[in-house]
């Protein structure tokens, strides 16, 4: 008895499960239509927002905590011109490791300017 009930329980299943695919298309379907646009809090269209890697390129090359943009602060902070040391100092690194972040900001297209007058330490300062 059992054999002759197997095949109409499997129709079954198979007619349920064809149901439930079409009902939850037609409700994909009608939420999609409905929800599909988004609006703001007052119904007005929101403009499309921009992700991460498609806001172009960046104004500054260099990372925000580099040692090319604590150099480029410690420039930027000051309208006259600062020695070699004193900016080693300001920005944490060695003299080396200004001369290079100076060499590296000149390549960026950063105009440095160095004041070599007399016998004083040469100044550097960004060209405004």
């Amino acid at each position: 008895m059992k054999t002759n009930n197997e095949h109409i329980f499997d129709l079954c299943n198979q007619l349920v499960a064809a149901v439930r695919a079409d009902v939850k298309q037609d409700l994909y379907q009608r939420f999609k239509a409905e929800f599909d646009f988004q609006t703001g809090m007052h119904g007005e269209p929101l403009q499309p927002v921009r992700r991460r890697g498609e806001r172009g390129t960046d104004k500054r090359p260099f990372r925000p905590n580099s040692s090319l943009a604590r150099v480029y602060r410690t420039l930027a902070a000051r309208k006259h011109g600062i020695n070699i040391k004193t900016l080693a100092r300001e920005s944490g690194l060695s003299i080396r490791g200004v001369s290079n972040a100076v060499h590296r900001l000149r390549q960026h297209g950063y105009k440095i300017v160095v004041n070599r007058a007399g016998y004083q330490r040469p100044k550097y300062r960004l060209a405004s």
